[in-house]
């Protein structure tokens, strides 16, 4: 996991989270050490899975400059990296070809500066599992025959249909940023449509702007919400919404947004009805129509029209929850590592 930590592990992302779960998941099949990055080595047990951190560098820490050393002191059968646009994937697709080990990349999205378009090194990958169809397309397309799309991400154990009630409350879980899309929301909420917002700040600008925009709406920010109470809103509200854009509204691109979409796989676990943009991976999960609504980006009216629809008509709405709960039940940790592994296998019968 190509992130840096100056304490102990704190997702920064769903990114992050992804790759920790995945490295949990896969000791079913495999010896696995999760390696992140830090400003001293260090070596303890997470959640029952091995965790080293390298020492590492740079201002970034979502693109840290790693001390190579330690995986050539290890010589690991195979390195998975969750980023494809980073420094540390660049310095272990060469290091890998220099001592053999073979590399395989999912590209969860993030990263930074690095040199891997411009120097190509990208043809020293052996593998890419995608973590959705939309993210395979996106890389250069000399290496689609050696990449695979691995579909899924969800503990199914703590996020179980709930079938309680719920509040008319629009819930949206994400890191607060111009390409989450949340000033659509914000917008199409009005003032009669109550609205949580849970995520940190990564854009403070964008924050700024938000909660000048809500001025009279009912929007409430959670900037420091725990796993627990993201759990308790999406089982309590009405409507989980991810609005993401691929154009934000200062003009800024986001070609890579929402590569998977893990909170829409959680609200539908759960039982409640996700309404989200035509965007990156996200409705390759979301069937339009049968477990929620699928709208394109930066359309405040149509979100408008789809939230109101499902808060005004409670037979479709627990209808759609019922139905995005049974079909989440094929995107579990398991299910996902159970296919991970599988590549790993083929990578490594092949040499």
């Amino acid at each position: 996991m190509p992130t840096y930590f100056a304490g102990p592990l704190d997702f920064i992302g769903g990114g992050d989270r992804y790759a920790f779960r995945v490295a949990q998941a896969l000791r079913a099949h495999h010896d696995v050490t999760l390696v992140t990055f830090g400003p001293t080595y260090s070596e303890q047990t997470v959640e029952g899975l091995r965790h080293v951190v390298v020492k590492a560098g740079g201002a970034d820490p979502e693109n840290p400059i790693p001390r190579l050393g330690f995986f050539v002191r290890r010589r690991f059968d195979l390195i998975h990296v969750y980023q494809f646009r980073c420094a540390v994937t660049s310095m272990l697709a060469t290091l890998g070809r220099l001592v053999g080990t073979p590399i395989v990349v999912s590209d969860v999205g993030g990263g930074g500066r690095s040199l891997m378009l411009h120097l190509r090194l990208y043809r020293l990958i052996q593998r890419f599992v995608c973590i959705s169809d939309f993210s395979r397309t996106i890389l250069p397309r000399s290496v689609w025959p050696r990449a695979v799309a691995v579909k899924g991400g969800l503990d199914l154990e703590r996020f179980q249909p709930h079938a309680g009630s719920r509040r008319r409350r629009v819930l949206q879980v994400g890191r607060i940023m111009p390409h989450k899309g949340i000033n659509y929301l914000i917008e199409a909420a009005r003032s009669d449509i109550p609205v949580v917002v849970a995520g940190r700040v990564k854009d403070p600008a964008y924050f700024t702007y938000l909660r000048e925009l809500s001025r009279g709406c009912d929007v409430t920010f959670l900037t420091d919400a725990d796993d627990e109470e993201i759990l308790e809103l999406y089982r309590t509200s009405a409507v989980t919404v991810g609005a993401s854009v691929y154009r934000d509204l200062w003009g800024g691109t986001w070609p890579m947004s929402e590569l998977l979409g893990l909170t829409m796989l959680e609200s539908m676990a759960v039982g409640t009805p996700v309404v989200c943009t035509r965007l990156g991976g996200m409705p390759e999960y979301v069937v339009d129509g049968k477990v929620g609504f699928v709208i394109e980006p930066n359309d405040s009216q149509a979100l408008r029209m789809k939230i109101l629809q499902l808060m005004s008509d409670e037979p479709l709405a627990t209808k759609m929850g019922n139905a995005g709960s049974a079909h989440v039940q094929q995107f579990s940790w398991q299910a996902v590592a159970d296919g991970v592994s599988a590549e790993y296998s083929r990578l490594l019968n092949a040499r």
